[in-house]
């Protein structure tokens, strides 16, 4: 690779630019929605964002793979890979709630180099390039300073086979009982941006995939937080991500995984 991370996270801020206009032309409208699963949708806006992105990595970086949520994987072989999220809140976008954003993270060998999420109805733009810091709209972020559950607002996610399984459901009675306040907000990349940003204290998921954390877990960890992966290695959908400002993570990671003897 003969290009710099600034040139390559620029490529994907014009992306996720380009990503975020189809969203806004598409804001309030009635969306065809289809189901990939009980609670799991897509919408041709989904689609059309995500051409957006990939038009501009293509023609950018023709030589790097790409994986994207609704069209899958393009090329197998390359060190380089994109990772892409076209719309990470669906739900939320199809019922017209503002909480949703693009993800597009760039991984060297499955470690991701750069990363962008974009929020394009608040126009919020979280980057971060390896070993270079994490921002917000140009400036540097930082986690915040809690020290324990009991002062931490917490966010988390529900599995998409929800009404079929249980999964996931112990772990959130738990932290109704020990955070000051628990968020589920269906968006898991702008949720860990907003942990990476000192908005949320932590978060935490089971079933995520790898859009949904390949761009923003490089934002936490560069802003100075903190992102594991717990579970069945890269298995899409079954993976458990905890997020923090690296002061709660370990009573977090106790709580959720039962190693607290509570």
């Amino acid at each position: 690779m003969n290009r710099t991370y600034a040139e390559l996270l620029q490529v994907a801020e014009k992306a996720a630019r380009a990503a975020g206009i189809v969203m806004r032309e598409g804001w309030g409208k009635t969306h065809d929605i289809e189901f990939k699963g009980a609670v799991n949708l897509v919408t041709e806006v989904d689609r059309a964002s995500e051409a957006a992105v990939m038009d501009i990595l293509r023609a950018a970086t023709p030589d790097f793979d790409i994986l994207a949520e609704e069209s899958g994987t393009h090329g197998t072989v390359a060190r380089y890979r994109w990772v892409i999220d076209p719309i990470d809140g669906t739900t939320n976008y199809a019922h017209h709630f503002p909480y949703f954003n693009v993800s597009i993270g760039l991984e060297e060998n499955g470690e991701s180099i750069v990363g962008v999420v974009y929020d394009p109805i608040m126009d919020q733009l979280f980057t971060a390039t390896r070993g270079g810091g994490a921002f917000l709209n140009g400036a540097a972020i930082a986690p915040s300073g809690a020290q324990t559950l009991s002062e931490s607002v917490v966010a988390t996610g529900l599995v998409y086979d929800v009404w079929e399984s249980d999964r996931g459901i112990a772990e959130i009675i738990r932290l109704v009982k020990r955070a000051r306040s628990l968020r589920i907000n269906g968006s898991a990349a702008l949720d860990i941006c907003n942990v990476a940003c000192g908005r949320l204290d932590g978060y935490c998921d089971i079933g995520l995939s790898p859009w949904d954390i390949s761009a923003a877990r490089l934002i936490v960890k560069e802003a100075g937080g903190i992102f594991e992966l717990f579970g069945d290695g890269q298995a899409v959908g079954m993976q458990f991500g905890i997020a923090s400002n690296g002061k709660i993570q370990g009573e977090l990671v106790g709580l959720l995984l039962g190693r607290d003897g509570r």
